[in-house]
């Protein structure tokens, strides 16, 4: 892919996402924090103040029912609601990355009930509910990751996070909004004009902790290096043969939360120029921003997967990394990946598509 296309889909889907998800001139301030608590009947109902006001917004309870049956519950105290656009009083089961947009409902909710098998979140794994806030006629967007159990007698919180600044759309999983000073500010550049060596930055600048995950570096149109990168430092290598006297390097950046969900994805371009008198490489101009995807062009079923991975929308090529990086399975223009091979466990898979690149996490059982 050319450098200058890249760089105008990412800068374009940049202020595409900026105008849709910031409603105010100022970007948006996150605050995330971990749960990690259980609701069952024995513990009794958890009551959350999500946002630290004077009133409690949610409470969790496992509802007895008919018999030794039992519905998992959230309860919307005061101004407080939660997504659901079905008519039953059931909410909606989002994604990492789907936007909190309603509609909203207010009250008893029912996230999974042993009567009909209804509820969205009854067994279905680590989910996120969407949440609506009222403080003083404003409205502030939250999320919090859950667990269902099959059974539906066990609540498991994980995260919770929510908008500071009212009326601000945001995606559930999303941890921050801002980057400053931008991250390729950092980049650490050595060596000579033909082999040079790019130190990426790993952590810093007020974000939770992160790894770059694929670094290029470019001269014109022609892609000099290419690195995948896992769990930092990185360190990406460049032969410029051709002895470029100005090079490109973009790096794209995941942020994990506690249950690695990839959602932010900082990135940043710096473009150096080589300084025969120095003989350095000096920085000529840098751009960052950060990216949050409210829609995917490439949609990845069934996850987890434990024999063959189905892959829709337009695809140009598809790696995957274990864990540590390495790069354990390619494919081209397919529908379907078989990782039968494969062991259990996570994977990051890298899909090029006509949008771009991106990262995304799987997990393959046995």
């Amino acid at each position: 892919m050319q450098f200058q296309a890249v760089n105008v889909l990412r800068f374009i889907s940049i202020l595409i996402v900026a105008s849709f998800l910031f409603a105010s001139a100022a970007l948006g301030q996150m605050n995330t924090y971990s749960i990690n608590d259980t609701v069952t009947t024995a513990s009794g109902p958890m009551t959350l103040n999500v946002d630290g006001d004077l009133s409690n917004d949610y409470t969790f309870e496992i509802f007895p029912l008919s018999g030794s049956s039992t519905a998992a519950r959230v309860v919307s105290l005061w101004d407080s609601y939660v997504m659901d656009a079905s008519t039953f009083g059931y909410p909606d089961a989002l994604n990492c990355g789907d936007i909190v947009d309603g509609p909203y409902s207010s009250g008893n909710a029912v996230l999974g009930t042993d009567v009909g098998g209804g509820g969205s979140f009854s067994g279905a794994g680590l989910k996120y509910l969407g949440l609506k806030m009222d403080v003083g006629g404003e409205s502030y967007l939250g999320w919090i990751s859950l667990e269902v159990a099959e059974g539906n007698d066990t609540i498991i919180l994980h995260d919770v996070g929510y908008s500071t600044v009212p009326n601000n759309a945001i995606a559930v999983g999303q941890m921050s909004n801002a980057t400053d000073p931008p991250l390729c500010d950092f980049i650490y550049t050595v060596g000579t004009q033909f082999e040079i060596e790019v130190a990426a930055p790993t952590t810093g600048n007020g974000l939770p902790t992160m790894a770059p995950v694929f670094i290029s570096t470019y001269a014109g149109d022609l892609i000099l290096a290419e690195d995948s990168c896992f769990a930092g430092p990185c360190t990406h290598l460049v032969s410029n043969a051709m002895g470029a006297d100005t090079i490109t390097t973009c790096i794209d950046y995941v942020v994990y939360g506690a249950e690695m969900c990839i959602m932010d994805t900082p990135t940043c371009c710096v473009t150096q120029a080589w300084n025969e008198d120095s003989q350095t490489w000096l920085t000529a101009e840098t751009a960052s921003g950060i990216q949050v995807e409210p829609a995917r062009d490439v949609i990845l079923y069934p996850v987890p997967t434990s024999g063959q991975l189905n892959i829709k929308g337009a695809v140009e090529a598809v790696r995957i990394f274990d864990v540590f990086g390495r790069l354990v399975l390619t494919a081209g223009r397919v529908s379907v990946v078989d990782v039968s091979g494969l062991a259990a466990g996570d994977y990051f898979v890298e899909i090029t598509s006509p949008a771009g690149r991106r990262a995304e996490k799987i997990q393959v059982v046995r």
